[in-house]
């Protein structure tokens, strides 16, 4: 595979995230397994490991392009327990364009979650980490990256039908960013300030698999201000 230059940072956000984040930890409900989505990644045991699929910006424009790649979550403490701290990281990558240009996106979060014994299904979780985005083109030889450190908050609720479960989820995003663009890896541009989000999405659980589809709308840079993002995966 072609070298990744120096210059291959084009633009990023974290949430997973995904920005990642998109979408980060899950609680415990006082009659049901730990498995309660809050901020889309539910945890029936302690670990979780998904494939992630997302829509970017193709160069920090309006053309829109996908990533693929993998998270792993870690939830700590006793399945019993109402809350929890959780961490999840995210790497996310499009291979180069007939070696020409390419796309990286990396995050990771720590969250608390907490189960509600007053609602039974209901958790509540907050987050915070650090991503980062990166476009290059290797003919251009121009790049662009963005750093974000989010702090999330959300809420999920648990739907049971028999041996499925379905978890509808929400969250808001406060994000500090620093966008650098960049030319023959000199530094042309710097642009810092902060930016708020919303996410929404659904999980679906089966068992140890797990689906989960989210929608993130307002986020910097992304084409129209909204982005979709998928990951399936199982916990165990």
């Amino acid at each position: 595979m072609s070298r990744i230059p120096g210059y291959l940072t084009r633009k990023a956000t974290v949430r997973s995230g995904s920005l990642l984040i998109v979408g980060l930890i899950a609680g415990l409900s006082a009659r049901s397994l730990p498995a309660q989505t809050a901020l889309g990644t539910p945890f029936i045991g302690a670990n979780n490991l998904s494939y992630h699929l997302a829509e970017l910006t193709r160069s920090g424009g309006a053309e829109i392009t996908r990533v693929h790649g993998i998270s792993y979550g870690h939830r700590f403490g006793a399945a019993d327990r109402a809350t929890h701290t959780t961490m999840v990281f995210r790497g996310s990558a499009r291979p180069f364009d007939d070696v020409n240009a390419g796309v990286l996106d990396v995050a990771g979060a720590v969250g608390l979650s907490h189960a509600s014994r007053a609602v039974t299904g209901l958790s509540v979780a907050a987050s915070a980490g650090v991503g980062v985005m990166a476009w290059g083109d290797d003919i251009a030889k121009t790049g662009r990256m963005q750093i974000t450190i989010p702090v999330t908050a959300g809420a999920g609720y648990d739907l049971r039908f028999r041996g499925v479960t379905l978890s509808p989820f929400a969250k808001a995003t406060i994000a500090r960013y620093d966008l650098r663009t960049y030319l023959d890896d000199e530094r042309q541009s710097l642009d810092s300030g902060w930016d708020a989000s919303y996410t929404s999405g659904v999980s679906v659980r089966l068992k140890e698999v797990v689906f989960t589809s989210t929608r993130i709308v307002g986020e910097h840079g992304m084409p129209e201000r909204s982005r979709w993002a998928f990951s399936a995966g199982i916990s165990y």
